[in-house]
């Protein structure tokens, strides 16, 4: 699912950590009787499944905290992806002294611990729980949610002065439920929807063309990944400016590759399209970790550098994150805005206004 993370990167990070956050990570007994508070980290790290993924996270946590000006004690709480391991795990964390928790990390995590109403410190989800219900007071969400995202899309395509739009969309759960999501807050701003095209293995692209040709939208929001986006492209009216999400990205800069996603406007993290912010820079990057778990690592340091905010009793936040502006200012949701960018000689490239 995901490649082996860099051990020499883990090593490195480690050492320009300060001794007392080495320490502390995956190490209880640092903290001697929960005299002082600190973070805890809980991630699926002892799950074959989410290892990478949450190593991932944790690397980038013990990023944010050791380029930090004040230093915060951390501890790593392991737990495997059984719900009831996630729950002792929190438990047992808060009692040794955790006046901040960053996770779960999987949605059924998320779900369990919201529904023990045991949430008795600050704690930031990496995910959204599961249904509809509102989350108990202290829990709080933070995520790589696209969903968020594409209603962003919507609002920037409305303030371009566009309002008749068409979808196109990949044959998939994922992608039905980014649509869906952009189509409510664009049908909500006033905006208005004349076709809704989908596409899969099975789809006649010829068929597609022919269709919107014809088509008079003012714009087309198209839900799908990089390789979905890469096939339909090239069937598609390319005189109507088109707008997807982050899942249009994967990371890759090859003007052959992606010589059909030029001019796609997108929103993404400013991880991987503004590398040259000061914000970013000043962390370092494991240059071979795929896609995903870049985004995870840049995940890790925004939340804990939330987390470090948390610990030290702000109720209001504005961060300028590496995966966007974060903003806490009332509720359980932090929101995330990523940067505008858009595909320019096959590489992804933010751009201040997508005009």
């Amino acid at each position: 699912m995901f490649p082996d993370p860099c051990v020499q990167f883990f090593l490195a990070l480690l050492a320009l950590s300060s001794p007392a956050l080495c320490a502390a990570a995956d190490d209880p007994a640092s903290d001697p009787g929960g005299a002082n508070l600190f973070i805890g980290l809980l991630l699926p790290l002892n799950s074959p499944d989410f290892a990478p993924a949450a190593e991932a996270v944790r690397l980038g946590c013990q990023a944010a905290l050791g380029f930090a000006d004040k230093k915060q004690p951390l501890q790593v709480v392991r737990t495997d992806s059984k719900q009831e391991s996630i729950v002792a795990q929190y438990e047992a964390a808060v009692n040794r002294g955790a006046g901040v928790v960053v996770g779960p990390l999987t949605r059924s995590g998320v779900s369990a611990l919201a529904s023990t109403g045991r949430v008795s410190v600050p704690t930031l989800a990496l995910n959204v729980p599961e249904g509809d219900a509102p989350l108990p007071p202290l829990l709080y969400s933070f995520g790589l949610s696209v969903e968020p995202e594409a209603r962003l899309v919507a609002r920037i395509a409305f303030a371009r002065g566009l309002r008749d739009a068409v979808v196109v969309q990949a044959a998939t759960l994922l992608a039905r439920r980014v649509s869906r999501a952009f189509a409510d807050e664009w049908l909500s701003l006033g905006g208005k929807i004349s076709d809704v095209q989908d596409f899969g293995a099975q789809t006649d692209f010829v068929e597609i063309r022919q269709h919107m040709a014809g088509s008079e939208a003012q714009l087309m929001f198209l839900s799908g990944d990089a390789v979905q986006a890469r096939r339909v492209r090239p069937f598609l009216n390319n005189q109507i400016p088109t707008f997807a999400t982050s899942q249009v990205n994967d990371g890759r800069a090859d003007p052959l590759t992606n010589a059909d996603l030029n001019g796609i406007r997108f929103v993404d993290m400013p991880w991987l399209v503004q590398t040259e912010r000061p914000a970013v820079m000043i962390y370092p990057r494991p240059a071979n970790f795929s896609v995903e778990l870049q985004r995870l690592y840049a995940l890790g340091i925004d939340a804990c550098r939330i987390a470090a905010e948390l610990l030290a009793g702000y109720q209001r936040i504005s961060l300028d994150g590496v995966t966007g502006r974060v903003l806490l200012g009332g509720g359980n949701s932090l929101q995330r805005e990523p940067v505008q960018a858009l595909f320019r000689d096959g590489a992804a490239v933010a751009v201040e206004d997508s005009r």
